[in-house]
């Protein structure tokens, strides 16, 4: 009974365990490069308004 569960355990698995973890750093990473783009438009937003300020106080 306990190789008929390993084997329809490892029947449903799609990716292999190097596979699995390869993906997980590339997740990773992709995390990593979306938060950088997400806080540099914070940043880009943050000089236009300050630049806008400067052009309207003017």
């Amino acid at each position: 009974m306990a190789e008929d569960k390993d084997q329809k355990k490892t029947s449903k698995t799609i990716l292999t365990d190097e596979q699995e973890e390869l993906l997980d750093l590339y997740i990773q990473n992709l995390d990593g490069y979306y938060e950088e783009l997400k806080a540099s438009d914070a940043i880009q937003v943050e000089i236009e308004t300050q630049h806008l300020k400067k052009i309207l106080s003017t």
